[in-house]
């Protein structure tokens, strides 16, 4: 997974229309730090490692997948007409209006340059206290002999999950996440009696079955770690093709320590249901 707050950044504009199209040539050539991005991963992920800023016109939807996968380094910027679908207005860090368009674009840029520089300069020669909060499922089949995998283009499997957005519990994100990337709505298991409680100014949520601490080059993720079966039949259009995948094999396909640690906890505890 590519991560990194020092890296490059890219900007990316919504709507491609001709207005904007028009306006490109003169950001790029206002913003000489700036080169053009053709979005295609491994081109543009080699960029950002290399601390290259770049800037491209896209659709909302292709806006909004390069900014939920790589949450670090994409700025998404989009006129506030084409926000109003709520998966993609999750994703847009700045709406911008029609009226001058080409000073709004230049400034947000520069400032978001200004900033990762405040964040180099600080983060270099001490410890980094840098955090982010994702949220991770490990859904189970109900008779816990299988595990839900993705297969990501690095060639490693890794169970469903992502980043928490602004104004969500872990809880929610790790139902949203599960249900963008495989097309499965879930319920939390291994949960103690009395979740969803209300006790007066406070309500049990769903307990996490891990939290991680995970060292992420320029930062680190408190990563919220849950347990779930699916519920209801898959739905059409997920961003992956989840697989079941049993869950002593998977100790054998490529993954992070983490992952195969958590999947030796969880080969323990389907035998504690057989």
């Amino acid at each position: 997974m590519f991560e990194g707050k020092r890296r490059g950044l890219l900007f990316l504009l919504t709507p491609a229309s001709t207005v904007m199209q028009t306006l490109l040539a003169r950001w790029l050539e206002a913003l000489p730090s700036l080169v053009p991005a053709s979005l295609d991963v491994a081109t543009t992920e080699q960029a950002m490692l290399a601390g290259q800023d770049m800037l491209a016109l896209c659709d909302p939807r292709t806006g909004a997948r390069w900014r939920k996968n790589y949450p670090d380094n994409v700025r998404l910027l989009a006129l506030a007409k084409d926000t109003e679908e709520a998966a993609i207005g999750n994703y847009v860090d700045y709406l911008l209006d029609a009226d001058n368009l080409f000073a709004q674009v230049q400034g947000i840029i520069l400032a978001e340059q200004s900033r990762r520089r405040v964040i180099n300069t600080q983060s270099s020669g001490r410890l980094r206290h840098s955090f982010d909060y994702t949220a991770t499922a490990y859904v189970l089949s109900d008779d816990y002999k299988s595990v839900l995998m993705i297969l990501k283009a690095d060639g490693r499997w890794f169970p469903p999950g992502g980043h928490i957005d602004e104004g969500e519990f872990p809880h929610e994100a790790v139902a949203r996440e599960v249900f963008e990337e495989t097309g499965y709505h879930v319920r939390f298991i291994h949960q103690p009696n009395g979740v969803g409680t209300k006790l007066g100014e406070a309500e049990m949520l769903p307990v996490p079955y891990q939290v991680l601490l995970e060292n992420i080059d320029t930062h680190y993720h408190h990563d919220f770690i849950y347990l779930c079966h699916t519920e209801g039949e898959r739905q059409h259009g997920a961003e992956f093709e989840g697989q079941w995948i049993e869950l002593a094999s998977i100790l054998d396909l490529p993954a992070p320590d983490d992952i195969h640690f958590t999947i030796q906890q969880l080969v323990h505890l389907a035998a504690s249901h057989t």
